[in-house]
């Protein structure tokens, strides 16, 4: 694994050269001012390189293009604005963002923006709104991933003024209504702020929510009843690309509805940084339970009752949090700046050199008090023992997750840019019981343009 640290470090070293050669924004513009439209094409490029520490179950060292995309936009006039970009990313053509937003400035200067499109759900983190390519870290956050909401189909209304930012939305559970039962499912989501900025920095302080019904799910027929079940799946990386490996997740069998609630907080100045977000998510189930208990006549131990089908397969609704703390500080460079379009803190501008810090905590375990664990048979028995008796447990044993990242970034300007991470990580889930202790070193070359 050594040789792809190496690689990355040559190639740091290489982007040192000819990363002085760009005195001009390489971005492609094309104007016409007569027609009032501006045309612009850009590029990204990450490749990371990891090596990975494990006690037990191994991840793959090794490296990988983690992110390319062509990003294109067009803004017509003072108002219109749209914006499209595609990724290459592991080996795979993917559609990222794509949306159409009109904004326009009242008398009391505030903005008033409608956006319609595919893009990242309001409520799905600050670490979410805020674009890979200006994140002080080679990953997002675990909490983040877990918990928060990415891309949907929507339309979304902003109100911004340099105190007050208020975002909210309507969105669809499938942008492509690909689902295989039942109808696409409705959220609505919003993200609201109080905030101060001013030359020398500043902060907000916010709140987010998001309410998700599922529409979506695997429909089957037995005994001459038709049974949708709809199933939610939670989970996380290493906060990692180079190996995706999910030791945090959960399968959520019945779920129904989804409220998401957030707390986010980020104070800067012109070298320094602090942000920290708390995310909770409830999901409720619901079921068909008659036509289940129908169903299972089926299997050959067969039931007694109805009421005794209830007792042995509980339908219980679920919580889950996580929570991390980031900051940063410029040894040299340019200062930070506070994006105040989309609420969050930019990346790094023009020649800089920066170390960084985070701690994270994913919790997606809802395990009941006193119910026992079978590794053999993967199952949770609510009376403390094994028994041979089938009924099910409504405990979920996801995982819990502690990892602390400490980051060092240097910046040739405002396009190029290498990274180096060190993560530890503590699990505890019951399903990988050797599993505990992880370390990582992860570096990352990027262009961004």
């Amino acid at each position: 694994m050594k040789k792809y640290i190496l690689a990355a470090c040559v190639a740091a070293i290489s982007m040192s050269g000819f990363a002085q050669d760009f005195d001009v924004d390489p971005t492609l513009n094309i104007s016409n001012e007569e027609k009032k439209v501006n045309f612009t094409v850009g590029a990204r490029f990450m490749a990371d390189a990891a090596l990975f520490n494990t006690e037990f179950t191994p991840l793959n060292s090794g490296a990988c293009i983690s992110d390319a995309r062509i990003r294109t936009s067009m803004k017509y006039g003072e108002n219109w604005y749209f914006y499209a970009d595609f990724g290459f990313g592991n080996g795979e053509f993917s559609q990222k963002n794509i949306f159409l937003e009109y904004s326009t400035k009242d008398a009391q200067k505030a903005t008033h923006a409608v956006k319609v499109g595919y893009y990242n759900d309001p409520a799905g983190t600050m670490a979410r709104q805020t674009s890979l390519g200006s994140y002080h870290f080679i990953s997002r956050p675990g909490s983040s991933e877990a918990l928060g909401e990415g891309r949907a189909l929507g339309v979304t209304y902003k109100y911004s003024t340099p105190k007050i930012f208020l975002y909210q939305g309507l969105f669809t559970e499938n942008q492509y209504n690909k689902i295989e039962s039942g109808f696409n499912g409705v959220t609505v989501s919003g993200r609201w702020l109080y905030r101060n900025i001013n030359q020398h920095g500043g902060g907000h302080v916010g709140a987010s929510a998001r309410f998700a019904h599922i529409g979506g799910g695997e429909e089957y027929t037995t005994k001459g009843s038709t049974i949708l079940k709809k199933t939610l799946s939670l989970s996380q990386s290493m906060e990692t690309y180079v190996d995706d490996d999910s030791f945090v997740n959960c399968e959520l069998p019945w779920a129904n509805n989804v409220i998401d609630l957030g707390g986010e907080a980020l104070w800067f100045g012109n070298n320094y940084f602090i942000r920290g977000e708390y995310k909770h998510k409830v999901v409720t189930k619901k079921r068909d339970s008659y036509k289940v208990f129908i169903a299972a006549q089926d299997n050959i131990d067969g039931w007694g009752t109805y009421d005794a089908w209830l007792t042995a397969n509980p339908l219980r609704t679920n919580h889950f949090n996580g929570a991390y703390l980031e900051a940063g500080y410029k040894i040299f460079g340019g200062d930070y700046k506070y994006d105040m379009h989309d609420a969050v803190l930019g990346g790094m501008n023009g020649k800089s050199l920066e170390v960084v810090g985070r701690v994270n905590f994913t919790d997606l375990n809802d395990i009941v008090d006193g119910e026992y664990y079978s590794a053999g048979r993967d199952q949770y028995y609510p009376d403390g023992y094994m028994a041979d008796w089938p009924y099910a447990s409504s405990s979920v044993g996801g995982g819990r997750i502690i990892s602390a990242t400490l980051g060092l970034n240097y910046s040739f300007n405002k396009y190029a840019q290498v990274m180096l991470d060190y993560t530890y990580s503590n699990l505890k889930k019951d399903a990988r019981p050797y599993d505990k202790n992880f370390h990582q070193v992860q570096a990352r070359v990027q262009f961004s343009f």
